[in-house]
Parts: structure tokens; sequence; C-alpha cells
């Protein structure tokens, strides 16, 4: 990583390292050149005093993440990071170019995973970002695990028995203390309760709130850092990314709000018979523990492709695919991880939806964007798939809306003919974000959003009904939510409102034509034009003028003057 610092400065002109941005590097570089002196030193101290003098209060965690990235090998990385300028046919950061480009990925990954549960959230985030990442980055993050060493079982009892006021043998009949699942951020127990009903228990692991809010504050300083002194940072919102892993792991902290979003969607999918969710155990769910039924059945990555023909696949697999654009386009909350890993197969044949850590919500606007979005996509309406885009954002002064239309309306075109009678609209949407970012336009949260769910339901979508074409699907629900939104406000009162001004509209309608053209026959008939910021206008050519006239007095003047002064000359 030095090295590669070191390499970009050499090549910068002595005129131009007086920049903000090249001061920073060269005192980022000494920093880097002092700390790979200490890093394997006897003097932790030092170490420590080092990072804190340029960067924060929690030195041990910035020294143990430049640990495992340079365990890794990812220097090249930070290095490409640090110099990104941003050319105008370079989209994203470009992480090509290396011999082992798939080891690094899978290198990033590992990385990511051995930080904790904040930086594998992080990279389940970028893996939604094509527009950041090269594919097989994406590929590798979208595969992290997050499976770590189980709590001793004391620790977990302490908990369980802090969190719910008593001890464990009252609250159970049994307790399994081996887990079933562990994970970076809470494990699962089996249990049953004194009314015999089997339960899961998630446990949340200790002290992984202290450390998740200590990563949470070293990324701010990053992106920070990113927004202000690199083009790569400030052009794809770093902050923003930052901010929304923040409130992400702010509601998968509290297991408060996983367990009503698990009531709510289970009320929102309760139309939909082959689909079930876990009944909430109120009196034993806490912030910190979370007590759902016991679901007995298998991740649906583990079930055969034999088993799942001899079920009615397809027509699971189109439940699932209308319930969650149910939960997007008319509830307006929706679950944010429908992969293979958090559906079970019930064994009673029914899917069972799991792990409501995080939902995405949508509001009245987004709702109505959503349906335009997803329509226009499925009837190959390129041009409205770009215009409903820009009217989710602000748009950017010197964004080319032409320019942007054409290669939209391109990929909306490429992508059905692509298809084969399949097209897979999660990665469709995301690569939609990544031309976004290519015309420098942001990017909406909601998109990221609905990209992130789609690519999973696709996942999901697949292994239950490969045949199943998802955008037939979603055409055929969309047009359905609009006849039933136009249907549902023709009201008997709208109606009659509506009645009574038709009437007075054609009761209106020929006396003030007659009118009009009454006065149009007598040359009585005039417009008033209304112009914005006139009065502003008329004062700047009313000073322009001024000074112009005052400039033809001027020189008439000294014309003049002048030639007063020759005649007087002459006389003399």
């Amino acid at each position: 990583m030095l090295e590669d610092h070191l390499q970009v400065v050499a090549g910068i002109r002595k005129e131009d390292r007086h920049s903000p941005l090249l001061r920073n590097m060269e005192n980022t570089i000494t920093f880097m050149a002092n700390l790979k002196s200490h890093v394997n030193s006897d003097a932790p101290h030092t170490v420590r005093n080092l990072i804190a003098s340029r960067f924060s209060h929690h030195p041990e965690r910035y020294l143990e993440i430049f640990s495992i990235l340079r365990k890794y090998e990812l220097h090249h990385v930070a290095a490409q990071f640090m110099n990104h300028q941003h050319e105008e046919e370079d989209v994203g950061l470009v992480l090509d170019g290396h011999e082992e480009e798939e080891d690094h990925a899978a290198g990033l990954a590992s990385a990511l995973e051995e930080l904790g549960p904040c930086f594998i959230k992080l990279g389940q985030l970028m893996s939604t970002r094509p527009d950041l990442l090269p594919a097989n980055y994406i590929e590798a993050l979208s595969r992290l695990q997050n499976t770590v060493t189980p709590v001793p079982s004391d620790k977990v009892t302490a908990i369980i028995e802090s969190e719910l006021g008593a001890p464990l043998s009252e609250l159970f009949e049994s307790f399994d203390c081996e887990p079933l699942a562990t994970a970076s951020m809470a494990q699962v127990h089996r249990a049953v309760l004194p009314d015999g009903s089997e339960v899961a228990v998630k446990v949340q692991r200790p002290g992984v709130r202290q450390r998740i809010e200590i990563d949470i504050e070293i990324l701010h300083e990053v992106a920070r850092f990113a927004s202000r002194f690199t083009p790569f940072g400030k052009r794809y919102g770093f902050l923003q990314i930052v901010r929304e892993l923040e409130r992400s792991l702010s509601q998968e902290l509290d297991f408060r709000q996983e367990a009503e979003s698990t009531r709510l969607i289970g009320k929102q999918i309760a139309e939909f018979k082959l689909l079930t969710t876990p009944t909430v155990y109120t009196d034993y769910t806490t912030r910190r523990v979370l007590t759902l039924s016991f679901v007995r059945g298998r991740q649906l990555i583990h079930v055969s492709r034999e088993e799942l023909d001899s079920l009615d696949s397809r027509a699971i697999a189109k439940e699932l695919l209308s319930a969650y654009l149910k939960q997007m386009v008319i509830d307006g909350v929706f679950h944010c991880d429908p992969h293979p890993g958090n559906i079970f197969l019930a064994d009673d044949g029914r899917l069972a939806l799991m792990d409501f850590g995080m939902v995405g919500r949508f509001d009245a606007d987004q709702k109505d964007k959503i349906i335009l979005l997803l329509l226009a996509f499925s009837e190959r309406l390129g041009e409205r798939v770009a215009d409903t885009y820009l009217e989710m954002i602000e748009i950017p002064k010197d964004v080319d809306r032409r320019a942007f239309t054409q290669d939209v309306s391109a990929l909306v075109s490429r992508y059905h003919d692509m298809s084969g009678g399949r097209m897979a609209i999660g990665t469709a949407l995301l690569d939609l974000t990544k031309l976004a970012q290519s015309h420098s336009t942001p990017v909406p949260t909601a998109m990221t959003l609905l990209g992130k769910a789609m690519l999973n339901l696709d996942g999901t979508i697949r292994v239950l009904s490969p045949e199943l074409d998802p955008v037939q699907l979603i055409r055929d629900y969309m047009l359905k939510v609009m006849e039933k939104r136009v249907i549902g406000q023709i009201s008997p009162g709208r109606v009659f409102a509506w009645v009574i001004d038709m009437k007075r509209l054609f009761e209106n309608t020929p006396r003030r034509t007659d009118m009009i053209l009454d006065k149009l026959a007598n040359d009585q008939l005039t417009l008033r034009l209304e112009v914005d910021h006139l009065d502003e206008a008329v004062k700047s050519m009313n000073r322009a003028a001024n000074r112009l006239s005052l400039s033809i007095i001027v020189a008439s003047l000294i014309l003049g003057g002048k030639f007063v002064i020759d005649k007087f000359s002459k006389s003399k």
C-alpha cells in the first residue's frame, strides 16, 4: 500500500502538489510509513498513539482493521481508491488487471467476515451496488457468511435471565445449550416453553452493540475523508452508504423491531395460503432476546430438485413473488432479504419466511413510482423507465437527459432480448443504478432497496421454478393493482361530485364560448401575459441602457473636448 502511494506521488507535477487532496495524501503516506515501521515492533503504545493522533479514539480497532487487510493482501484496493480520478470512460472503482483478481475478491469477502457484523453488513450492501465494484467482487460479497464460534452457554444463560427477569429453569421446560445456528450478531437455541410449545430463542452476542458502534464511528470517519478528499467518495455517496448501514444495524440490534416486523408481514401475507411466518412470543421477547415458534423444515437451498418437483413449486413461486409485490407496492413494508437461506420449506409444504431483522419501507409516492417503474420495465418502455427514475431523484444540472434516456432504453431492450423468456429483474434494476451513476445521477435509497430485494427474490424463484417468467407475473400483478386503485377511487361520493362538476362545465361552456367569440369579433379580446422574473430582467436592461447612455455621453464629451482643443491650437 505504501509503495503504491509513493509511486502515485512520484508522478505528480511539482506545481500540483499544493492541492488539499495531495497534501492530505502525502500526510497519509507519511503516517502509513510510520505505521509500517511500528506494526511489527514491540511498542504497541506508540502505534496506538500514532493512530489516535491522526484518526479517532479507537486506535486499537484501526490497527486491527489494518492488520486484517494486510493479511488478505488488499493493499492494491486501497491504493486505487486513494488515487481514483474518474475519467469519463471510467465507471466504478477499477480493480481489474491483477492476475489473481478472483483471489482478491474472495480475500475481501474473508476480510469482511473476520472484521465482524458491521463489515459483513457493509459487504452485503456493497453487493447490491454494481456501480461501485466489478462483477467478481459483487459475486464474492453476495456469498458472505457470518458464522462464528458459539458463545459459551453460561454467558447465553446470563443474557436470557437478565433480559427476561427469571431463572432459565422457570422460563423454559427445556433449553438446548447447543445452538442451532451461530452468526456474528446472534445465535439461535431450541427450547420448549412450560405449555409444551417448541420455540427458537435468538440471543444477541455479548459486546456486539459496542463493537458495532465503534465500527460505525470509524466508517463515518473514513466516509467523511473519502467524500472530502477523493472524487470517488463524492460521486458515489459514501456518507449515504454509511448512514444506510447505520439505520439497518440499528434495526437489527433491537430484536423488538424484528418481532414487530415479523408480526406485521405475517398479517400482510395471510391471504397467501402457501406462505407462512413464525409466531412471535411477546412475553419472551426483549431488546436482546427474540422468541419465535419453531418451524420444522429445511432451508430452501438444502431441498433437492426432485423433492421440489414433487410439490407444486411453480404455484409456490408465483405466490411468493405476488406476496413480495404486495408488500412493496400496496403495504409499503417488505422483507429485504428473501434469499434461499432465509426461506424454509416447512414439513407441511408451505414456505416459511424467516429473519425480518431488516425491512424496507416505501411511502405513498415511492410506491406509485415503483409501480410505474416495474410496469414500464415489464412492457419494454425504456423512455418511461428513464422518466420515472428521474422523477425519483433531484436531477443534477449537468445531466444529459436525452443521452440518459437513450441508454436506459437500450438497457431495457437488451434485457428483454437476452432474457429467453425469463428476465432477471433484480439484476436489471441494479444495472440501471450502475448506468445512472455513469451519467452522474444519484441513486435513490428506494432503488437500492428494491434492487436488493428483487435480486434475492430472483435467486429464490430460480430455485423453486427455473422456467417461471417473473416479468410476465409482474406485468399482470401491476395491471391488477392499477385497476384496483382506479376502481377504489370511484366511490359514490366521488362519482356524484364528478357529475356535478361536469354538469356545471356543460352548462357554462356555451355562454363563455359566446363571450369569447363576441370580444374577438369586436377587437375587444385582450391577453394578459405574466413572465416570471420579468421585473428583474427589465431592471437589468434599464441598468445596462443607463450605462450605455452614460458611456456615449462621456465619449461625446471627450471627442468634443478634443475637437475644441484642436481648433483652439490652430487659431493660435
